[in-house]
């Protein structure tokens, strides 16, 4: 078979690695997902769909099974969650562990989540599809790009940025 090879990568890293000290500095990269996942259960056991989506619609932003499932893996073994079955659902829930645990990292919790639901494109739903959906486009289409193109894309979005900028700001007092 003929394949056809790509010498320049794809992806959102290739376009803006600028962002990686940014992206990688977040919370959600350092190992505290288990604190999202411990304040989903605190309340109710939840199975991890159920975990997932509470999530979702707490911070705007949904984490995937394949590091979910771990974590909670961790925080049953750490003896933070524990896990039942119910209704054929392995479900978990906070041991007294777990809220002891949350207590004691309560302030550090506080102030690593301030900037986790920010922004919460749930709450604009159809600018957030929109942005998500022009992003999916571009980064699943980048072997089709040249450095012309490229830059045309590059200038539209500034030019894009600075318009809904304009929107934003309009009829403001200086």
């Amino acid at each position: 078979m003929n394949y056809k090879t790509y010498q320049n990568p794809c992806g959102p890293w290739h376009q803006m690695q600028h962002l990686h000290k940014a992206w990688s500095n977040h919370p959600r990269r350092h190992g505290h997902l288990k604190y999202l996942v411990m304040l989903a259960v605190k309340d109710q056991p939840l199975n991890g769909y159920e975990i997932i989506k509470a999530i979702e619609n707490k911070y705007g932003r949904a984490p995937g099974p394949a590091v979910v499932y771990p974590t909670l893996q961790l925080l049953v073994d750490q003896g933070y969650v524990n896990s039942s079955e119910h209704e054929n659902k392995k479900v978990y829930a906070l041991t007294d562990e777990g809220k002891k645990c949350l207590e004691e990292n309560r302030e550090r919790i506080d102030q690593l989540f301030t900037s986790v639901g920010q922004p919460k494109w749930n709450s604009l739903p159809g600018i957030g599809k929109r942005v998500a959906s022009l992003a999916g486009t571009i980064f699943s289409n980048c072997t089709y790009l040249d450095d012309a193109k490229t830059k045309q894309i590059e200038d539209l979005l500034d030019e894009t940025r600075k318009r809904v900028g304009d929107i934003i700001f309009e009829n403001q007092a200086d």
